[in-house]
């Protein structure tokens, strides 16, 4: 009947089970499983950022040194805006429930409208044509900085060229051309005017073979097989050899471009205030364009409301002086009519025969009572009688005379109320035309539009782009959140664990043994090492250090379980490479060495082992030399590397080498070892890469897994567990290495509690 202290078999591999406190009996259940994870590891998303602080600062200081670039050297973008109030056509129009209620639903197009005609190419173009905006004649600057450059000089002239070449400016230069035509083959192409001596210049470039002399302020017309090239320069300040560049665009271009860059809003709703703005690398040129644009805009809102009033007021024009010739010619042949007749007024004439007629029969009556008086005592040819005789015959003579003329009066007076009509009809209408002329050039005078314009383009003293600070605090904000995109990216797909204890919530069992640090001494050692130099031993060089301590801290922990390994082998295996095996491995056996024992330290990695480079020794003689049985195993050892360590290496690497493992010569090298040292420690190659370390685990007394923080997977572990198992080993214990400093978490260098032989669980 065995103790409490003799080794009990593992159920299900040839290895012994450790209880971590002697007095408790193995208790060969499964361990429980450990609680589950949180739904949200705030401290895993926060120790994700700090792992990765570095990544992010750089991704952020490259993308904010690209944007201080950006905003220093980007050219500057002024604006000017105008504002135009667009008034109801009738606002003195009598409201009442009805009409207040159906405005609450009534959309404005009167505002819309005159958006639509502000962007319009009515407006738009004759602004381009008044400041001929589709011709482009600036410096010629250097890429990128030229410009930037010239800004911090001012008005001072410079002198051209990059070392005496190019004829870049870097001052006030500056050129004004009014006139420059070319063929339309040659649109959009970039000519270059070179300065000359005493107001001359140089035309050429276009990639055309054309270039000629000219002055400043004349205009010039240049023949060429694709059409004529015209061009006037109105003045150019620079220093003979300092270049221009001038284009000239297409008509139709410029003007779409300009209606494109129009930003035209309604202020508010239905309010009728229209805001126009427009943007431009040079603030005059913008404030000119906008202003141009207003004062056109409102020209032909203008015309547009007195229009119809001018085209009338043409009309009229041309009518009245026919009006005024034709009543002048019906006044002359009125007045012919009544110089020929002698008559002023026929209608007096009338009434005047009629009284005169009248007049002539009672006159004729009373001489008829007078006769017959008479002839009651004379006879007819009494003297008396024959005078009232003849005087009645008179009046009978004057009576037909009158009587005659009155028969003539309405004819007369017919053409008369003719000529009076007609006159009467050209008078009144003359009369209206010149009254409806007057009132339509009243109206052309004194016509108000409906738009005003409240406020006028300003020209803009900053430029509204660049915003340099904010540019800048966009970008630290951009490169946060891609640097903490790409960190939370990389860790989801390296899928590396970083935490001991989703291990043992993984394995489902207390199987961390110790939790090594990241040590930035060991980063700094290594990067002074030359290729193929000496490798520095931690453990040897800066022995306080915390990988270190760790190390000191799993010793203990090994010191105590070892009495119940079956031998004094101890196997350290990784999953794959990378995972800071040979460093753990080296270093711990520096550390157990320290502690006085006698430790052998055996490089079995056949394929990539270079344990052999801490010591500065050759590979050659070494283990594959002892197995092979061509040298004694005490001439591959070499002693006292350091104080009670010794060192077998490699060897020369065996081309069968996992064959050659399973040679029985190894099994005795092994044993012959076993028996001269306190313990032995042995490096292996990947345990996923190669079956080097299944072979070398089943001749050792205790195999532990090693797991690098952020780099190992789970799947890794599980595999390495299961291949493991498959070969009849448990691993011992798993150790955490290169683990960073964590935010909210303390880790101890191992863990209590009870720990025993890992089995794959499924």
């Amino acid at each position: 009947m065995s103790t409490p202290h003799d080794p009990q078999p593992h159920p299900l591999s040839p290895m012994y089970h450790v209880p971590p406190v002697l007095s408790v009996p193995f208790d060969p259940r499964p361990a429980e499983p450990l609680s589950e994870e949180p739904a949200v590891d705030v401290n895993g998303y926060i120790n994700t950022l700090y792992d990765s602080r570095w990544l992010i600062g750089a991704i952020t200081g490259i993308i904010t040194v690209v944007a201080v670039l950006y905003a220093l050297l980007a050219k500057p973008v002024y604006e000017a805006n105008l504002m135009i109030h667009v008034e109801e056509e009738s606002p003195t129009a009598s409201k009442n429930i009805l009409s207040e209620a159906s405005s609450l639903f009534e959309t404005k197009k009167a505002a819309i409208a005159e958006m639509e005609l502000l962007r319009s190419r009515m407006v738009v173009s004759r602004a381009v044509d008044n400041l001929q905006m589709y011709i482009e004649a600036g410096p010629n600057y250097l890429p990128v900085i030229g410009a930037w450059i010239a800004s911090r000089n001012g008005e001072a002239l410079s002198q051209p060229g990059l070392f005496g070449q190019g004829g870049y400016v870097w001052g006030g230069e500056n050129i004004e051309v009014s006139v420059f035509d070319v063929p339309e083959p040659w649109l959009k192409r970039e000519f270059v005017i070179t300065a000359r001596a005493g107001d001359r210049y140089r035309f050429s470039g276009g990639g055309q073979p054309i270039a000629f002399d000219a002055t400043v302020g004349q205009r010039y017309r240049v023949p060429t097989p694709d059409g004529v090239v015209e061009i006037k320069v109105d003045s150019l300040r620079g220093n003979a050899g300092a270049q221009f560049r001038v284009k000239r665009n297409s008509r139709l271009g410029t003007i779409q471009a300009i209606q494109g860059a129009l930003v035209i809003t309604e202020q508010g709703k239905q309010s009728g205030v229209i805001q126009v703005k427009l943007q431009g690398g040079n603030a005059e040129h913008t404030y000119g364009l906008l202003s141009e644009i207003g004062r056109e805009y409102m020209r032909q809102n203008l015309a547009r409301k007195t229009e119809e009033a001018e085209k009338s007021l043409a009309f009229l024009n041309q009518q009245l002086p026919i009006l005024k010739r034709q009543l002048e010619q019906s006044e002359d042949r009125y007045n012919q009519f009544r110089n020929a007749h002698g008559t002023v007024d026929l209608r007096e004439e009338a009434r005047m025969s009629l009284t005169q007629a009248a007049a002539a029969r009672t006159r004729g009556i009373e001489l008829m009572q007078k006769k017959t008086e008479l002839l009651a005592r004379f006879t007819e040819d009494h003297p008396v009688v024959m005078a009232i005789n003849r005087q009645r015959k008179e009046i009978d003579a004057e009576i037909e005379a009158v009587a005659s003329r009155i028969r003539t009066l309405p004819v007369m007076e017919q053409d008369e109320a003719r000529l009076t009509r007609d006159i009467k009809v050209k008078t009144d209408l003359y009369t209206a035309l010149s009254n409806t002329a007057q009132q339509l050039r009243l109206i052309s005078v004194g016509r108000v539009s409906n738009v005003r314009l409240i406020d006028e383009p300003i020209a803009p003293e900053k430029p509204v782009k660049p915003n340099r600070p904010l540019i800048v605090a966009l970008a630290v904000v951009t490169g946060l959140f891609l640097g903490t995109l790409i960190a939370f990216t990389r860790q989801a797909m390296r899928g590396g664990i970083d935490d001991p204890a989703k291990v043992e919530r993984l394995l489902r069992a207390k199987v961390v043994y110790a939790t090594i640090p990241h040590s930035v001494n060991e980063d700094k050692l290594m990067n002074k090492v030359k290729p193929d130099g000496v490798l520095p031993l931690l453990a040897q060089i800066l022995p306080e250090d915390p990988a270190v301590e760790s190390l000191r801290s799993f010793r203990a922990a090994l010191q105590f379980s070892m009495p119940h390994f079956r031998n004094n082998i101890v196997m350290f295996a990784g999953p794959t490479p990378g995972v800071g095996k040979t460093f753990v491995t080296v270093n711990f056996a520096a550390v157990m060495a320290a502690s006085g024992r006698r430790v052998l330290l055996i490089d079995a990695d056949l394929r990539n082992g270079r344990l052999h480079r801490y010591f500065g020794l050759s590979r050659d003689q070494g283990l594959s030399k002892a197995v092979s049985g061509a040298t004694p195993v005490d001439d591959v050892i070499h002693h006292n590397v350091i104080d009670n360590l010794d060192f077998i290496p490699t060897g020369t690497l065996p081309p069968n080498r996992s064959d050659f493992l399973l040679h029985l010569n190894f099994s005795t090298v092994l044993d012959t070892l076993s028996a001269k040292y306190d313990l032995i420690l042995i490096d292996t190659p990947p345990l996923l890469q190669a079956a080097d370390a299944l072979v070398i685990g089943t001749r050792a007394g205790a195999v532990f897994l090693l797991a690098r923080a952020r780099v190992t997977t789970d799947a890794e572990i599980t595999e390495s567990v299961k291949r493991l198992n498959h070969a009849g080993l448990s691993p011992q214990g798993v150790l955490f290495n290169n683990i960073s400093p964590r935010i909210g978490r303390s880790y101890a260098p191992f863990q209590t509690g009870p720990i025993g032989h890992l089995k794959f669980f499924s």
